[in-house]
Order: structure tokens, then C-alpha cells, then sequence
């Protein structure tokens, strides 16, 4: 169990090291991945369901080719500000506003994304791996607001409350249950 203990204090020593630029350079890498292909036409697998997507949100405004190069240079766009770092809360914005209208294939057309009931087509698949890349977004703008730190810290437990009790702060949790006073 030794070996163990160690394994697992290097995992963590290097997640909280780089944690978070990895997960931000994987996510990058992704969108250029999916992205970069769709800007040369009959390329990406993802194209026709991509280029049917954006002509059903935008009502036929914008179709075909130009829908699915539109997406591939949004997706292209967004993995390149992933992997450099750059205006990482904007990118996230952006990242999950696509997010969402990836996720809209599974209303639009059922008959391409679902087998069945809760069993997705491998185009259902596909989307449904998205939420992953949500997550991962969450944790990325949650570590980008120029603390390093993550998250706003936990309010201090309640010191004041604690000290008139009689209690010091390191005795935090509820206050001793004690019997009534039945002496009369």
C-alpha cells in the first residue's frame, strides 16, 4: 500500500500542477481535430450533420458548405485559443454556446443520433461525448479568473459564533449536545 500512497501524492502533486493547462490543451486539440477538417468540404465525417445543423438553427439562412466551414472555423478558432491560453473566459463562452447547439441534433433528428431509447447512433455518441468537454470547460473558466485558485475560496468558518461558545475555532462543527439542568 505504500507504493500506492505514493502513486496517488505524484498524481495529485502533478494534477494540481498542470491539471488544468492539460485539460485545457486536450480540449484545444480536440476542437482542431473535429474543426480543421471541416473547412475543406467532403473531409469530415461530421460534415453533413453539422452543415444539416446550422441550416435547421439558422432556418435556412445559412446551408450546406458554408454551414459546415463556418463550424469548422468556430471550432478552429476556439482550439487554437484553447491550446495558446489566450482570453480564456471568452473562449469558454464561446465553447459552450457551440456546445449547445451541438447538443441540438438530438431533438432535431432523432432518426440519425438515436438507435432507441437512451441508445445513441454512433453520430449520438458523438454529441453525447460533449458533455465531457462542457464539464472540462467549467473546470477551465473556474481556474481562469487571473487567481490561479479556482474558484472564489469557502467563506471562514464562523469564529464569532464559535468563540462565544467558548469553543476555539479549531472545535468546528456542531456545539456539544449537554443534558438540561434538572437541578431545581
Amino acid at each position: 500500500m505504500r507504493i500506492y500512497g505514493q502513486v496517488v501524492r505524484f498524481l495529485e502533486g502533478l494534477g494540481a500542477a498542470i491539471g488544468v493547462t492539460a485539460l485545457r490543451t486536450a480540449i484545444g486539440i480536440i476542437f482542431l481535430w473535429f474543426g480543421v477538417p471541416k473547412l475543406f468540404p467532403g473531409v469530415s465525417p461530421a460534415e453533413p450533420l453539422a452543415a444539416d445543423t446550422v441550416e435547421k438553427l439558422t432556418f435556412g439562412l445559412i446551408e450546406g458548405t458554408t454551414a459546415s466551414v463556418l463550424t469548422g472555423a468556430l471550432e478552429t478558432v476556439i482550439g487554437l485559443l484553447l491550446v495558446s491560453g489566450k482570453l480564456r473566459p471568452l473562449t469558454v463562452i464561446v465553447l459552450l454556446g457551440h456546445m449547445a447547439g451541438t447538443f441540438t441534433p438530438l431533438f432535431l433528428f432523432p432518426k440519425e443520433t438515436w438507435e432507441s431509447l437512451c441508445i445513441g447512433t454512433l453520430e449520438g455518441q458523438y454529441i453525447l461525448k460533449n458533455l465531457v468537454i462542457v464539464a472540462g470547460a467549467l473546470v477551465i473558466i473556474g481556474h481562469s479568473g487571473g487567481r490561479g485558485q479556482g474558484a472564489p475560496p469557502a467563506p471562514p468558518p464562523r469564529t464569532e459564533v464559535l468563540a462565544e461558545e467558548g469553543r476555539p475555532p479549531a472545535a468546528a462543527g456542531p456545539a456539544p449536545v449537554t443534558a438540561p439542568d434538572r437541578a431545581g
